[in-house]
This record gives C-alpha cells, sequence and structure tokens, in this order.
C-alpha cells in the first residue's frame, strides 16, 4: 500500500504534463496567440488602403512569420495572339486554381535564414501550390511567376521581411508586433491573419485570426443599389451618362464658341 501511495504522485504528475495542465518549456513550445487591430476594414467613399496592426507571442527564440491571407479562388487567364499575321484576338485561355485573393507576408528574420520550414509561407511557396490547367500554348512562358508579377504590380502580394519586431522573453514567450499594408485594390470579404513561429527547422506553434473588410457609406449603397435594385440602378446611371454627356458638349461648346 505505501509503495502505491509513494508511486501516485509521479503518475498525477505525468498525467498533468501530457495534458499541458502544468507551466513549463513544453507549454511554451506550442504556445502562440495574435489579435488584429482594427476587427474591420471600412471601405468608404475615401478608403485608399488601410493599415493593420498585429500583436501576439511567441514560444522564445523562434522566428515568427505573419501572413495576411484571402481565400484561395479559381482565376481565368486570357492568352493574346495574333490571328493571320494581322489581328490581335484572344487565342486560348490559361486556368488557375487554389490562387490566394491577397498574399501579404511579413517575418522577424529573412526567409533563407528561416529555413525549408518557413519556405511554404513565402509568396514563391504560395505560387508552388497553385494548380495551372491550359488549353493553350504558352510558349514556354512561366505562368506562376507571371501570376506573381502581376499580383505584385496590383499590390495584392507582397512580401517584406524583418518588419516583425519580436520583444524581450518572458515565461519562455517572447511579444512581437508588426503592421501590413493593405491595398486600395483589396476586396470586400473576410481574410485571414496567420502567424507560424519557426525553430530548430521546424514549425513549433501557429495561430490565426479573421479580419473583414466590407464596404460603407456611399459604396455600400451603391453596391446594393446595382445588385438588389438593378433596374433602378440601370435608370440613374443613363441619366447620369446623359447629363454628364450634356454638360460636357456644353462646355466644349462654349469654348468652341469663343474661338
Amino acid at each position: 500500500m505505501k509503495k502505491y501511495i509513494q508511486i501516485m504522485p509521479h503518475l498525477l504528475l505525468v498525467a498533468l504534463l501530457c495534458l499541458g495542465l502544468l507551466p513549463g518549456h513544453a507549454i511554451a513550445e506550442s504556445s502562440m496567440n495574435i489579435a488584429t487591430t482594427p476587427a474591420t476594414i471600412n471601405m468608404g467613399a475615401r478608403y485608399n488602403g488601410a493599415k493593420i496592426e498585429i500583436k501576439g507571442s511567441a514560444p522564445a527564440g523562434s522566428a515568427v512569420i505573419v501572413r495576411f491571407v484571402g481565400e484561395p479562388s479559381e482565376l481565368h487567364l486570357r492568352q493574346k495572339g495574333k490571328v493571320f499575321g494581322l489581328l490581335w484576338m484572344n487565342v486560348g485561355t490559361i486556368k488557375l486554381e487554389n490562387v490566394p485573393k491577397v498574399c501579404i507576408i511579413d517575418t522577424s528574420v529573412p526567409f533563407e535564414k528561416i529555413g525549408e520550414a518557413g519556405a511554404p509561407y513565402s509568396l514563391a511557396g504560395t505560387v508552388k501550390e497553385v494548380e495551372i490547367e491550359k488549353d493553350a500554348d504558352t510558349h514556354g512562358i512561366d505562368i506562376a511567376n507571371e501570376l506573381l508579377l502581376l499580383k505584385k504590380h496590383g499590390k495584392l502580394y507582397s512580401e517584406s521581411e524583418q518588419g516583425v519586431i519580436m520583444g524581450p522573453e518572458k515565461d519562455g514567450l517572447t511579444d512581437f508586433s508588426t503592421q501590413l499594408n493593405v491595398p486600395s485594390s483589396l476586396a470586400p470579404g473576410k481574410y485571414l491573419i496567420e502567424a507560424v513561429a519557426v525553430k530548430d527547422g521546424k514549425v513549433i506553434a501557429d495561430a490565426t485570426d479573421s479580419i473583414t473588410a466590407e464596404m460603407v457609406g456611399f459604396p455600400a449603397w451603391l453596391s446594393h443599389l446595382a445588385y438588389q435594385k438593378s433596374l433602378l440602378y440601370g435608370i440613374m446611371a443613363t441619366v447620369i451618362a446623359l447629363i454628364s454627356g450634356l454638360v460636357i458638349g456644353l462646355v466644349f461648346g462654349s469654348k468652341g464658341g469663343a474661338h
């Protein structure tokens, strides 16, 4: 009986460690959290992009990757070519699947120092996951690279390094923070904020948060009108076009008369 009583505390200690109920290095290695400000991106008439602030904590000694990503979607690209050597026309289509609508990345250290464990979270790694189906001759063009250039041009894809600021270590964790620039071309919808901690060549922790981009004010009213009351929207658009044409005609007509 005495031996049984002496063994029980050790069994209890092992059980608590397995369940993760005791503090210590093992818990810190798997702990990570993030918080995003603001929770909603308001896209009003004066919206010209936004800054979002991301703060959190990660296991001490780890490199941190922060990503702002949109839901993967399907994208169709049209290939232009000369027909009969005279006219430029669409000569084929290229369908891309699993293409994130947006992917903005920042890290605490360069990706080359993070190693292979961080490669899938880079822009190059993200593009590698894109599935390409084509029914047109691409003439050896690197479609994945062209997609990357296209998205970068629209500021929907970007990759920065060492913008994630790491704080002092406390209780096996380190605070971190960064600011990401969201482009004006962002579409309304829900987006994911993802933070990943890499240490000793492997991902040891991750955390996610969500953020919503939504139209407000006049753009929201106009969008509602276009989708919910299309007839009224069409009439208004026609009236505005007629008035604009009349005003332009009067302005240029008066200038022509003056000469």
